[in-house]
């Protein structure tokens, strides 16, 4: 065996050709494997422009050059290309078809002539790679982005890391000005290091679950879910809170009424309970009770009829014995306010975000989302994931997963978890994800394509350095290098190929 068959052995490299004839010119089409990727070649009798039609799980490239015959098929023992055709397309044009075993990264580039060789397409499919940047952004707040593509899934990760028993450095919530925001606005306007997308809000805009920010509670915890609570310096606290409305009567006497997001669930429906402006519209018509709509401190409106909401307004909505014991207090004018209250241990933190479900109780994978009434469309699948989590020597830990693309991506609950996990969190939940899923650093969202739509959010979970004046944007540090050629998308500029036996 010589050195060169031993060197191509060792590697597991394996390398084919199939050509025909298009029109009395030769096409030859050749490929490679390699543990990194899956290289196809066609070369061409002259320049050639081509479109890009792939699918999920074949790429497709058209060429402008006629085809007369289609060229044997190439069947690849390779975990990543099942099979390579050329044939000619429904105008007689050369169509080159991949199929692949999953989605996968792939770069599509062309080469001029250049010493012996003819022009060609190349075709690049990756299958392992890896490229993990890092940047300081602060002594204490450590940024990575992780692109990877493994034998199951191509994914993009935003990683931050800050250490909370630094003295300098603190985390806070904050809600969206004019109700939504975008989170590289909040991040502007507060001065933040950083900030990611908090809770769940509705399409109405209003916030979903528990929102507390300079110690006022904007939006009421429901249904038991997961959230996060952060107290002046160091990690935050994970729970699920529980909050009642203390609803205040004319004679100085409190009652404990339920919001009416959290009685939503319960059965019975208790029959008094309490709406928020910010969070509803309206108060339901009540034909056989009584709304009675508060304004600055005081009974605004008794009706049976259904009764608008602006967003400063709370509204009681009293059905059987509960009409019968407030009916007479609460009268046009009568000073009654309603006040929410979160249990005694979460009183004490001036902000609080809830979202859930919970991911990691203790090091242990523990995703409780039946348990917060969470649909499929928050468990299943893999979509962009925003995660918090915090490890056992109090450092916290955010993620955020981009979404999904044409190569796969995205991530599911328990990929979520996963992630948090490997940077050594022991304690996460999940915060909104999908569109919603943000990373800003300084004023720039770093998984957004730059210039692309951000999505406006309710609140947002900030991170703060005495030491940073935002924007703060240092050189990325490459920490371990990719295990094949940085890949491109089709539509980008990619650079010249190293040349390879396969050439």
């Amino acid at each position: 065996m010589t050195r060169i068959t031993a060197l191509l052995f060792a590697i597991g490299l394996l390398f084919a050709v199939v050509a025909a004839r298009a029109d009395g010119v030769q096409l030859d089409v050749r490929y490679s494997t390699a543990p990194g990727k899956v290289r196809v070649v066609l070369d061409l009798p002259q320049a050639v422009k081509y479109a890009d039609q792939s699918t999920a799980k074949q790429i497709r490239i058209a060429l402008d050059l006629p085809l007369a015959e289609a060229l044997p098929e190439i069947t690849l023992a390779d975990p990543a290309v099942t099979s390579i055709t050329v044939t000619p397309d429904a105008n007689g044009k050369a169509l080159l078809a991949i199929s692949l075993d999953k989605t996968r990264k792939y770069s599509v580039f062309t080469l001029g002539p250049q010493d012996d060789k003819p022009n060609r397409l190349v075709v690049d499919i990756i299958k392992r790679y890896r490229k993990e940047e890092t940047r300081a952004l602060s002594p204490a707040i450590i940024y990575t982005r992780l692109e990877q593509q493994t034998d199951d899934r191509y994914q993009v990760v935003h990683f931050v890391e800050i250490d909370t028993r630094d003295s300098k450095v603190s985390l806070s919530v904050t809600a969206a000005q004019d109700e939504r925001e975008r989170v590289n606005a909040m991040t502007a306007r507060t001065g933040a290091v950083l900030g990611v997308n908090g809770g769940y809000f509705m399409q109405s805009t209003r916030p979903v679950g528990l929102l507390k920010t300079d110690g006022q509670v904007l939006s009421m915890p429901i249904w038991g879910r997961t959230a996060a609570a952060f107290p002046k310096t160091g990690a935050p606290v994970l729970g699920n809170p529980q909050g009642v409305w203390r609803v205040t009567l004319p004679d100085g006497a409190t009652r404990d009424l339920p919001d009416a997001f959290d009685a939503s669930v319960l059965d019975p429906t208790p029959g008094a309970v309490v709406y928020r402006g910010s969070q509803f519209t309206q108060v339901p018509a009540n034909p056989a009770g009584l709304n009675v709509l508060l304004q600055n401190g005081r009974v605004a409106q008794r009706t049976c009829d259904m009764v608008p909401l602006a967003p400063g307004d709370i509204a009681l909505r009293l059905t059987g014995v509960e009409v019968a014991a407030l009916d007479s207090v609460l009268t046009v004018g009568a000073a009654v306010t309603a006040t929410p209250t979160l249990a005694p241990t979460w009183e004490e933190f001036t902000t609080a975000v809830g979202a859930g479900p919970r991911l990691l109780r203790d090091g242990k994978l523990a995703i409780s989302g039946q348990d917060e009434r969470f649909k499929s469309d928050i468990l299943q699948g893999r979509h962009a994931r925003t995660g918090l989590g915090i490890t056992a020597r109090g450092t916290v830990v955010l993620v955020v997963v981009e979404a999904p693309c044409a190569y796969g991506g995205g991530a599911s609950l328990e990929d979520l978890a996963g992630l948090l996990k490997s940077k050594g969190a022991v304690d996460a939940m999940n915060l909104d994800g999908g569109g919603s899923s943000t990373l800003a650093i300084g004023n720039t969202a770093v998984n957004y394509p730059t210039g692309a739509w951000i999505r406006p959010v309710a609140s947002g979970v900030l991170v703060f350095d005495e030491r940073i004046t935002p924007p703060h944007t240092p050189e990325m540090t490459p920490t371990l290098t990719p295990t094949a050629p940085e890949p491109t998308s089709p539509a980008g500029d990619p650079p010249q190929p190293v040349a390879s036996p396969s050439e």
